[in-house]
């Protein structure tokens, strides 16, 4: 998930929600207050383009949530992690930005712009739960778009690097040419030998691995290696984080790596305003 939060005051801005939301289970992050937000129309979807770093082309259009909070205004999801790690209340706003998603996808063919896959983050537990799969295709069923659309982004954690390599999760998904993407990866539970059997397409890298880049001679020959490595395994590659021309001329360098970033675009409230500058 290649999401910051904007400074209002920076990271204390986020502690400080963060800790109102688990001191005060019934108060305005809760996941209650979250679900009722979600009914009352508070939550919207942004749209960030991953973009193939030698040519620009388009890859996907990452879908990030956001909280129109009547309160405190518009809320990132660093912010709201306490309602996020609640089982129904995430699923339920991954619902909902499937949903949108699904819409925006429909807008883009009727406006003849050529279409990205759409990108959603969801918790490991959803592809042991047949009603995402099931969802997906009423949704694009309803939209007219195909489900080969859709990828599912699974934050880089050991739940998530289990449920991948089991195939009787994966497998419903598979059937409708669903994507998985590991999000984060290099950033907790990292396993290079689980690579080998996990089922998943995409790999996003965590955006520390760009930061030295191109400034530290070992940071570049670090990515380096990781970038070939996870090429001839036939992984498809994105660099999360990328904020400068100087990254992305080195990252160019590697025909086949896509990147994502606020030097690329930053999310837009549309799809259609975040896939027209690469079409």
């Amino acid at each position: 998930m290649n999401d910051t939060q904007h400074p209002m005051n920076g990271r204390e801005r986020v502690d400080i929600l963060r800790t109102m939301a688990s001191t005060h289970p019934g108060g305005s992050l809760s996941p209650q207050r979250a679900r009722e937000g979600l009914r009352d129309g508070e939550f919207t979807v942004a749209y960030q383009p991953v973009v193939k770093a030698k040519t620009l082309d388009l890859l996907a259009v990452e879908c990030l949530i956001r909280w129109q909070h009547p309160e405190l205004g518009v809320l990132l999801p660093g912010s709201f992690m306490t309602a996020l790690e609640d089982t129904v209340t995430a699923r339920a706003i991954s619902y909902f930005v499937l949903e949108t998603a699904c819409h925006q996808l429909a807008g883009l063919q009727h406006s003849g712009v050529s279409s990205a896959r759409a990108t959603i983050n969801i918790q490991p537990s959803q592809l042991a739960d047949r009603e995402l799969s099931e969802r997906i295709v009423e949704a694009c069923s309803r939209n007219q778009i195909e489900p080969s659309l859709i990828e599912l982004e699974l934050l880089e954690t050991e739940n998530a690097s289990q449920v991948l390599n089991v195939s009787d999760y994966t497998r419903p998904f598979e059937k409708l040419g669903v994507r998985f993407a590991l999000d984060d990866f290099g950033s907790g539970y990292s396993s290079l030998a689980m690579l080998g059997s996990t089922r998943i397409q995409t790999i996003k890298l965590d955006r520390a691995f760009i930061a030295g880049v191109p400034a530290s001679t070992r940071a570049c020959t670090l990515l380096t290696s990781i970038l070939q490595l996870l090429d001839r395994m036939g992984f498809l590659v994105v660099v999360e984080g990328v904020e400068t021309m100087e990254q992305l001329r080195w990252l160019a360098l590697h025909p086949e790596v896509f990147v994502q970033g606020y030097y690329i675009a930053r999310p837009q409230t549309a799809i259609l305003q975040a896939v027209r500058p690469f079409n």
